[in-house]
């Protein structure tokens, strides 16, 4: 009977009134198909709350200078990210989540904060040593390398996965 209650608060409960989630990402999204996935996803975790998609535009080093790509981009991401967010890397080095746990991670947050959660995808050469350091959590979204665009689609499906999974809905299997 508590979970049927339960279930029933989480159904009109909204992320809106605890958090805010962020994406800051490297590089605008070419393809049609990705930017159709990432607006519909978008759409989704609008149910839920409230998302901000901030693009930075791209260094524009080639692979000799990736040095100087990386550290050019870290040091403009470090200068935008709040001071009191929860500030997530995505970086292949990182830990990985399962969608359950992910979804825990966010209910953990909405509980004890902080009010926004900012997740950051680098540009082609990753990101410095400093944001990794400043970064509150260093998470890989696979041991796989995917395109930077493919990645904004795995982890905005992810988040909206994780709504789902704490509202009971029926989308994750």
């Amino acid at each position: 009977m508590i979970s049927d209650v339960y279930r029933e608060f989480l159904r009109f409960w909204s992320v809106d009134d605890f958090m805010k989630i962020s994406l800051f990402v490297f590089g605008k999204i070419k393809s049609k198909f990705w930017q159709a996935a990432c607006s519909e996803y978008g759409k989704r975790i609008a149910h839920y709350g409230t998302l901000e998609i901030k693009e930075f535009k791209d260094s524009r080093f080639d692979e000799k200078d990736c040095d100087k790509a990386i550290a050019e981009e870290s040091s403009r991401l470090l200068t935008v990210v709040p001071v009191n967010a929860f500030f997530i890397a995505l970086d292949s080095r990182g830990k990985q989540h399962s969608s359950r746990q992910l979804a825990a991670f966010i209910s953990e947050k909405q509980t004890y904060g902080p009010a926004e959660i900012v997740f950051a995808i680098g540009g082609p050469f990753g990101f410095s040593g400093a944001v990794l350091q400043r970064a509150d959590l260093v998470l890989s979204l696979s041991e796989m390398t995917f395109p930077h665009e493919l990645a904004r689609v795995i982890l905005l499906e992810q988040i909206y996965r994780a709504f789902t999974i704490l509202r009971g809905e029926k989308y994750h299997k």
